[in-house]
């Protein structure tokens, strides 16, 4: 019995941290996921031309292409130049046949519709062996750079690049490897995005206001419960989300994400008893760990910190694990999974409404692209927190979707909308609060606004943030949260 009073402390602690912790997942979440989806380069589709067999469409006319050297040459180059993917492989099959056929013309058009078809482990072998047999080969060196920079092999990129340059490329050519160049100088910057703003949270302290008597007499309440009413709030908000891989060699990299984001609101708690007077609150998360990339895989191993402060003081300091995985399918589809093990150690202040406590989740999530200017994601994440006390460790499953569509248009509008579907249960019953807890959360979060609109580089975006949490202890932990701002965003 001696530590059931514990018990119910943590439960009431656990009141006031856990929907303020789901809520900072779901904003950290939401920011990584925005960075990310700026940095990454939209693959662009190539069209095939649908041209007769054993012929090749140029400037507009078919042309029949008998199976000779001077024939089937140019016609291989005109093919890869065109994108006439479907015709290629004939053209290689008829002129590999011919005694005085160029092997490395072989590996090369080998190398490049293995790209067009997404297998780009033979199209760098066959790349490789190109270059093995004509090593001087301008349009060779060129290419093989292509694929090294394409499969995030940055460091033999350039070099390559640098390389097919000596070797002497037409005025077009060179303009080609200088784009590419740049490419990989934004590529080696910082990336990320800052944005400052302001706007009203009608639920700051996440109250319900609910009122109850306990024990009447005669129409008199002896014992009476009341929790606290909402306080609404003005509020100024910051954002900062940064990433930046160093390439080590080959597909190897060092990732780093800096991440801080927080909330001013200028309305306090205006109960002398009250154990949190102010809401605002600062988050900010290093990540700094291993990456490997490639064409179709992101494989990343990132121990991270994490400090919080809250109610003018700092309330917890936490260090995790991330591991992550991301493929890319198709050139619409891709898939991801991720492993998250965090440990909060709460400050001798933080205490006070806080409890240590150790976190771990599992996520997977896809994503689908119907088109460059549209992605529908979504995803199930399992998660984990246990405390010293089993009333207050619990599991939790939530399930969530969205969209993001950037409308065609001189506005440059863009939207970006996201669902949250969460359910939480304690591990044990608790005699204190009258039940096991069970609660079940909605977020929705929308994003909205208008390149356009921009001045001096930034911004304007609409935010809207609204939450409802249910639970079988709704008199404790029931609320509903609508938050609305303008934030005003720099993309670097």
């Amino acid at each position: 019995m001696s530590r059931y009073p514990k018990a119910a402390w943590l439960m009431l602690l656990a009141g006031l941290v856990v929907p303020i912790a789901h809520a900072d997942d779901d904003d950290t979440q939401f920011l990584l996921d925005q960075t990310r989806r700026a940095a990454e380069q939209k693959a662009q589709q190539e069209e095939t031309l649908a041209t007769p067999p054993g012929t090749l469409l140029y400037e507009g006319q078919v042309y029949q292409v008998p199976s000779q050297l001077e024939s089937l040459e140019p016609a291989i180059y005109v093919a890869i130049n065109s994108n006439q993917w479907t015709q290629l492989p004939d053209f290689i099959a008829r002129y590999q046949q011919l005694p005085e056929h160029r092997p490395a013309l072989v590996a090369m058009a080998e190398s490049l519709l293995a790209r067009f078809n997404g297998d780009y482990r033979t199209a760098l072998r066959r790349m490789q062996d190109a270059s093995m047999y004509e090593p001087n080969d301008a349009r060779i060196r060129l290419e093989i750079a292509r694929l090294w920079f394409e499969d995030h092999q940055d460091s033999k990129a350039r070099a390559g690049f640098a390389s097919a340059l000596k070797a002497g490329m037409p005025p077009y050519a060179q303009g080609l490897i200088e784009q590419y160049n740049q490419a990989l100088d934004r590529r080696a910057e910082w990336q990320g995005s800052a944005a400052v703003g302001f706007g009203y949270n009608d639920n700051i302290n996440q109250g319900n206001g609910y009122y109850s008597c306990l024990s009447s007499f005669a129409g008199i309440c002896f014992f009476e419960r009341k929790m606290p009413d909402p306080i609404d709030s003005a509020m100024y908000n910051y954002e900062l989300s940064l990433q930046k891989r160093f390439n080590l060699t080959g597909n190897h990299n060092v990732q780093v994400r800096p991440m801080s984001y927080g909330n001013y609101y200028s309305s306090t708690n205006p109960a002398s008893n009250a154990s949190i007077k102010d809401y605002s609150t600062n988050l900010a998360i290093l990540q700094a760990g291993y990456q490997y990339i490639n064409v179709r895989d992101n494989l990343s191993f990132t121990p991270y910190v994490e400090h919080y402060y809250r109610n003018r003081h700092s309330d917890y300091l936490a260090h995790g694990l991330l591991m992550e995985w991301r493929r890319t399918l198709t050139r619409k589809w891709q898939i991801g999974t991720s492993l998250d093990a965090k440990r909060y150690k709460y400050t001798t202040q933080g205490q006070l409404t806080g409890a240590d406590y150790k976190q771990y989740q599992w996520s997977l999530t896809t994503s689908y692209m119907p088109q460059a200017n549209t992605s529908i994601y979504g995803g199930l994440t399992l998660g984990r927190k246990k405390y010293e006390i089993n009333q207050v460790s619990s599991k939790d499953w939530a399930v969530r979707g969205g969209v993001y569509h950037a409308f065609n248009g001189r506005a440059g509008a863009f939207v970006n909308a996201v669902g949250i579907y969460r359910e939480t249960r304690n591990d044990a019953y608790d005699g204190f609060l009258g039940a096991r807890r069970h609660d079940k959360q909605q977020v929705y979060i929308l994003s909205a606004g208008a390149h356009a609109w921009q001045i001096a580089g930034v911004t304007p975006e609409l935010r809207i943030r609204h939450s409802i949490n249910h639970s079988n202890l709704d008199w404790a932990f029931a609320f509903k949260q609508t938050e609305v701002g303008v934030l005003f965003r720099h993309s670097f």
